[in-house]
């Protein structure tokens, strides 16, 4: 390849440009798991498991070395302690943004019931083999739909770029967070494009109005600590 190719190439994926910045979006630690008929409220904003705790101080610690200049985080309870973990490292406080939680895939289930319950065990089950089929949050009743849960997500994290041009930014989020965005910027039909880690990080570059992922699901981190989940 030419050098003039290989610089134009640089330029076009944001490995050759100034002022840009890296946000690294970093799965929570794994959750305390609820149990089969408990309500959806509660599975929905639950708290780090002790492996998940360990997992938030692992992803901290590779990334102390980053310089993050600010950490972002959902306001759900798992995300926000593992935005912890990776602030204490940078003398920073974690930032809250609401639009950065998961996607409410049981919103609208009445409190004191779960999924199956609301909408009884035909209607589950059909709803999870459209979903094998469709790879979109489209196909769950009683859920936020895909559109509008990337409206607010790639608003938010693109707000957040701009915020902080040329810094280097952390955000504790969520699974469906992290495909979300990727999927709304990359103009793809489906919603499930991976499955992030537990703490898991994946690296994306934004400059010159365009985002682009530099790595995907980093996990050696975890695996070195053997605390790898999913």
């Amino acid at each position: 390849m030419s050098n003039f190719l290989g610089r134009a190439l640089g330029t076009a994926l944001l490995t050759r440009v100034d002022d840009a910045t890296d946000v690294y979006l970093v799965r929570h630690g794994q959750q305390v798991r609820a149990g089969k008929d408990s309500p959806e409220s509660m599975a929905y904003d639950a708290h780090l498991s002790e492996q998940g705790r360990a997992q938030a101080l692992a992803v901290g610690e590779a990334l102390a070395g980053a310089g993050l200049d600010a950490v972002y985080s959902s306001n759900l309870a798992r995300a926000h302690d593992t935005g912890k973990a990776i602030a204490a490292h940078h003398g920073v406080e974690v930032v809250v943004d609401e639009r950065l939680k998961e996607v409410g895939i049981f919103r609208d289930v009445p409190g004191e019931q779960s999924f199956e319950q609301a909408v009884g065990t035909e209607r589950a089950l059909a709803a999870s083999r459209q979903m094998i089929e469709t790879l979109t949050w489209d196909s769950i009743p009683l859920g936020e739909g895909s559109a509008e849960f990337r409206a607010r997500v790639h608003g938010a994290i693109w707000e957040i770029a701009r915020r902080h041009a040329g810094d280097q930014v952390a955000i504790a989020c969520h699974g469906g967070v992290i495909n979300a965005f990727l999927a709304e910027e990359y103009g793809l039909s489906r919603d499930f494009l991976f499955r992030p880690a537990h703490a898991g990080i994946t690296r994306v570059r934004f400059a010159a109005d365009r985002a682009i992922m530099l790595t995907g699901n980093e996990i050696s981190h975890l695996e070195a600590a053997d605390l790898l989940s999913f």
